[in-house]
């Protein structure tokens, strides 16, 4: 009985039990000399520092673990401001974004 579990579960296509991908895309809507800085992290990844230009943009994708405890966390920097903000809580928007894509803009008014 338990090879046939055994066997029964190996073959099982893994990815039935994985939520799909999901994409932040972040864009730059500040005025047009003002280049944004970013810098997003989690838990466990640091995605480094991005320079993004007037209507510039930056994504990244990542698989939401089975918890759903899942959170990214960004800095934004231009001249005269800097903001902390949680880009990506799995709570908070796993079903706003569709369970595919954030779109998430940068402007005078915040993010």
């Amino acid at each position: 009985m338990s090879l046939f579990f055994t066997t029964l579960f190996t073959t099982i296509d893994e990815s039935i039990f994985k939520d799909p991908p999901i994409t932040v895309n972040i864009t730059n809507v500040l005025e047009s000399h003002n280049q944004l800085t970013v810098h997003c992290k989690s838990g466990d990844d640091d995605l480094g520092i991005h320079q993004l230009p007037y209507l510039g943009g930056y994504a990244f994708t990542f698989r939401p673990n089975f918890w759903g405890s899942t959170q990214f966390y960004c800095t934004f920097q231009w001249p005269g401001f800097s903001q902390y903000f949680d880009i990506y809580k799995d709570y908070r928007d796993r079903i706003k974004c569709n369970k595919t894509l954030c779109l998430w803009i940068v402007g005078k008014q915040g993010i």
